[in-house]
């Protein structure tokens, strides 16, 4: 397993800490996801994932307070910047498309603190909660198989295609301020496309480098080969040679088009069929 860079260690605890004073009692749970947690981190390349838990929602004069306190820890010499979601136990526990979120922030987006009131919710989240349910480290709180319920599936591969669509739309503009944004936008489309892949088949969550290495094991193409090539070495902290925008492309058409076909399938099964109608007609309270 990879040894955490100690200065990274640090400052997760300072963001702990934020957490616990700001929050005190509501505070449940604080999560490590993504690439740190799997031993995935590459300095200056990875993002430090983290989410949050609370009992109960926030104001938004709070929830902004403690959004711009996240964001004034200096973050480590190493690299990483921080991606943090809050959300309450409620929104964690609901089974919706687009989980609703109490604060975000993102240390290198403009803005950097974006309160989650009078939002529609964001549908990363799902991703995000089968992430650290499946490979997550808690800071502070329950074990996050305890605190995250199984994902459905059909609204994993929902939330995996909006993120593979935005990526693709998106294209260097959506990396405007990383290092190397056309790189950074195809590194991101074909390692996170791999990952798709390799979960639509083996129902596995794992890091973009686990799904590069059992994508390259899988398909003999020298175009996709070449594809995971240039995006581990981006990845790893180098400067590829970006393949062409056709070769890219195609590939990421084959991913949308694997999680479509997923999607629909999970829609049209009669296990699903049946569960839809018996949600749906379900009594309300007060019926």
């Amino acid at each position: 397993m990879q040894e955490t860079p100690s200065d990274v260690e640090q400052y997760l605890d300072r963001v702990v800490s934020a957490l616990r004073d700001d929050l005190g009692p509501d505070l449940i749970g604080v999560y490590l996801h993504g690439s740190l947690a799997m031993g995935a981190f590459t300095p200056g390349r990875s993002d430090i994932d983290m989410l949050a838990v609370c009992a109960a929602p926030l104001t938004p004069e709070r929830s902004t307070g403690l959004g711009k306190a996240l964001d004034a820890i200096p973050r480590p010499a190493s690299g990483g910047d921080l991606e943090f979601s809050l959300t309450t136990e409620a929104a964690v526990r609901a089974a919706s498309a687009a989980p609703a979120f109490e604060l975000h922030v993102s240390t290198h987006d403009e803005p950097t603190v974006v309160d989650g009131h009078d939002r529609p919710g964001d549908e990363d989240l799902v991703t995000h909660f089968a992430m650290a349910r499946a490979r997550g480290r808690s800071l502070f709180g329950p074990d996050p198989v305890e605190m995250f319920p199984e994902p459905d599936r059909a609204l994993l591969i929902s939330s995996m295609r909006g993120d593979i669509e935005w990526a693709r739309s998106s294209s260097a503009a959506g990396w405007e301020g990383h290092d190397q944004p056309q790189a950074a936008s195809m590194a991101y489309q074909v390692l996170n496309g791999a990952r798709c892949l390799r979960f639509l088949e083996t129902g596995d969550l794992g890091s973009k480098a686990e799904g590069a290495e059992w994508l390259e094991r899988r398909d003999p193409d020298p175009d996709v080969h070449g594809l995971l090539e240039a995006a581990l070495v981006y990845q790893r902290g180098g400067t590829p040679d970006v393949p062409d925008a056709h070769t890219l492309d195609a590939f990421t058409e084959r991913v949308e088009k694997a999680l479509r076909l997923a999607g629909a399938r999970l829609a049209h099964s009669p296990s699903r069929r049946n569960r839809a109608f018996v949600q749906s007609t379900k009594p309300r309270k007060g019926d």
